[in-house]
């Protein structure tokens, strides 16, 4: 790889990680993630982490306490050394997405509670039904959607193909 190309993929994840950013993700961690995601293994050491993205230790393990906390990422220690890494998940979003369901069901039941508190009758009981039934068809689009998703990527494996040449942008 020459400069140019490092000095491109430097330019390309900070532009990735300001798109996670503006999704709502912490700045650092938005950082770290869109690291491991151009780097062709997806796992870096902290200080090998700390070193491209220029920034303290403390910088890197709070950014990685967050991704691991989101699932995004794990952390790991290769076998007989003292080096810890950090890996972006395989299938990373899938994997995200499909984690996502008992925080969808919390708010599901939660809304529920709130609409046989209130009633249909008041605006506020309108509103806690109205996000209960998002929350019910959401959590059902996701698993049809994921569903979905798995059949496509076994699709692929079985054809050899990725969905990049399957799927449209």
């Amino acid at each position: 790889m020459t400069r140019a190309d490092e000095g491109a993929i430097a330019v390309f994840r900070e532009r990735f990680a300001q798109i996670m950013v503006e999704y709502g993700m912490p700045r650092m961690a938005s950082r770290v993630y869109a690291a491991l995601l151009v780097t062709d293994s997806g796992k870096l050491s902290a200080a090998e982490l700390a070193e491209q993205l220029e920034v303290g230790a403390s910088a890197i393990s709070g950014a990685v306490k967050y991704l691991v906390q989101v699932r995004l990422v794990e952390r790991g220690r290769e076998p007989g050394t003292r080096h810890d890494f950090c890996r972006i998940h395989e299938h990373t979003w899938s994997h995200f997405v499909s984690q996502s369901d008992p925080m969808l069901a919390r708010v599901q039941v939660g809304a529920d509670e709130g609409t046989a508190l209130l009633g249909l009758d008041s605006p506020a009981g309108r509103r806690l039904d109205e996000t209960r039934r998002f929350f019910a068809f959401i959590r059902e689009e996701i698993n049809r959607s994921m569903a979905k998703w798995r059949r496509l990527q076994e699709a692929e494996r079985e054809a050899g193909q990725t969905a990049s040449r399957i799927l449209p942008r």
